[in-house]
């Protein structure tokens, strides 16, 4: 499949680099965002083992999600950051083994404390996807970014959807301490194919101060507003506790914002982040995630695995809803360089646009035919091809539009808006789904469903419309070539 992308990488601002073959360096990076796609979906499967074993309530395991997505939510930030002034490739791979590190403490510790003090070290791995972003713009040829970028979104799609399976036969051949010695070993290869693979990055002759305090803002402010959404069900939307972790976290970023703007150095380069491309491209990211993408955990395993009494339900087994899986995301892979040739060709926005419209399309679907097999399952790739043309679509905007040197933040506060706003989606389409349910039990009724997946279509047709007002990047018709390197005239006065 990497056949077509043997050739050598093209030097560094610091000198010639030593020759690496491109296939190689995509295998790297392909291989890392593995890792940490497959450590945030393994663990969902294995919730409700934890409770058996440890007899512990849902609201216990449940950290074993939150601890993680917590950590790696700022970790995206932070380790972009630190990645951009140091050295990607060293960073990356300090990610994965203090990733591989989690995995050890839930291992040994055999405890659910352990595999939630395990998760939350694991959450390192948040660094890995935006620091990949960074590595493919630093070390590759211009016209195989976009390429690459494809292949690492798709990635994310097929060990997202990997990990949800692969941890299921863990768990019906062996036991749960499996699910984490795999992640280990993976993050373990995937640290020797970094080590061996990627070229040497480049660091600057005169590194800046660190933002330490921009980082110690920034770490409670995110933590607080994260744990208000997502304890928002569980104690009241309008209860003390959330209004107060919210609102608390809201005032600690406004005082980072203000501390970043003042920074020659900042931690995130909010300015670059203030031109009208990356503005708009931020909020259809956060859009997307308010709609399908950050939902889609709720609802399909629902209409695959309900019972066909019930409104919603095809009455799958577990084993085979994540085959169903499995087949939309290996079609989403082999789609992804695809949406990397599109991207190259005809700018971001142009693949993020047609991500938008295929998640718009694969849900109408769901409404005429989700008592429907073969549409589901037509559904499910679908939407895996929408999820690969999306997440290489906004990140290559970032690539057209800020300078080399920041694009690793750049993507991560894309991804940590994505988090974010994937758990407010939680909570909103929960509520929807419990507003009319079947009588005498928690499913929902038909029309809760359909409020639902209607919100996923405006959504997704809302990020469509974004995209047409992002505009192409400058010198708009070239080819990746041209425009790989090339940033926002806006972002280069800004940052000057």
């Amino acid at each position: 499949m990497f056949d077509s992308l043997r050739r050598s990488a093209a030097p560094t601002p610091d000198g010639p680099m030593a020759p690496k073959s491109t296939t190689y360096i995509i295998v790297a990076l392909v291989l890392a965002e593995c890792v940490s796609a497959f450590e945030a979906g393994m663990i969902f499967i294995a919730l409700p083992r934890f409770g058996e074993i440890f007899d512990a309530p849902a609201s216990t395991t449940g950290w074993a999600v939150t601890a993680y997505m917590l950590v790696g939510a700022t970790t995206a930030l932070v380790g972009g950051r630190l990645g951009d002034m140091y050295g990607r490739k060293k960073v990356l791979i300090i990610a994965m083994m203090v990733s591989t590190l989690g995995s050890v403490i839930s291992v040994f510790g055999d405890s659910m404390g352990a595999i939630i003090v395990g998760r939350g070290v694991q959450g390192a791995a948040g660094a890995i996807l935006p620091l990949c972003y960074g590595l493919a713009r630093e070390v590759l040829p211009a016209g195989k970014v976009s390429l690459a970028v494809g292949y690492i979104s798709g990635a994310a799609l097929l060990a997202g959807s990997g990990g949800y399976f692969i941890a299921g036969v863990l768990l019906d051949v062996a036991d749960w301490h499996m699910i984490f010695v795999f992640a280990a070993v993976l993050a373990l290869v995937a640290s020797a194919v970094a080590a061996l693979a990627l070229p040497g990055t480049h660091t600057r002759t005169e590194l800046p101060r660190f933002d330490y305090l921009g980082a110690a803002l920034l770490t409670p402010g995110l933590i607080a507003i994260l744990y208000g959404i997502t304890q928002g069900p569980a104690w009241g939307w309008a209860s003390f506790g959330v209004l107060g972790l919210i609102i608390c976290g809201l005032a600690i970023l406004a005082v980072w914002t203000a501390w970043e703007l003042r920074q020659e150095e900042p931690l995130v380069n909010l300015r670059a982040l203030a031109t009208k491309r990356m503005t708009l491209n931020l909020i259809g990211v956060s859009v997307l995630a308010l709609g399908p993408v950050g939902a889609v955990q709720i609802v399909t395993p629902m209409i695959l695995q309900a019972p066909t009494s019930l409104p919603i339900g095809l009455g799958m087994s577990a084993t085979v809803a994540g085959l169903i899986g499995g087949i939309g995301a290996i079609v989403g892979f082999a789609v992804s360089p695809i949406a990397g040739v599109v991207a190259g060709r005809w700018g971001g926005r142009t693949a993020f646009f047609i991500g938008a419209a295929l998640f718009a399309v694969a849900n109408v679907m769901i409404l005429v035919g989700h008592k429907s097999l073969p549409i589901m399952i037509g559904v499910f790739v679908l939407a895996a091809v929408a999820t690969a043309f999306a997440y290489t679509g906004y990140p290559k905007i970032v690539i057209e539009s800020v300078p080399e040197d920041v694009t690793s933040v750049t993507t991560g506060v894309l991804a940590t808006a994505r988090q974010a706003f994937s758990a407010v989606s939680v909570a909103i389409v929960s509520v929807m789904l419990s507003i009319w349910t079947v009588p005498g039990t928690t499913a929902p009724a038909l029309s809760s469903f359909n409020l639902a997946v209607g919100w996923f279509v405006v959504c997704s047709l809302i990020v469509a419309a974004i995209c047409l007002f992002i505009g192409r990047p400058r010198q708009a018709g070239d080819s990746d070539e041209h425009t790989a390197g090339e940033v926002d005239p806006e972002v280069s006065a800004t940052s000057a």
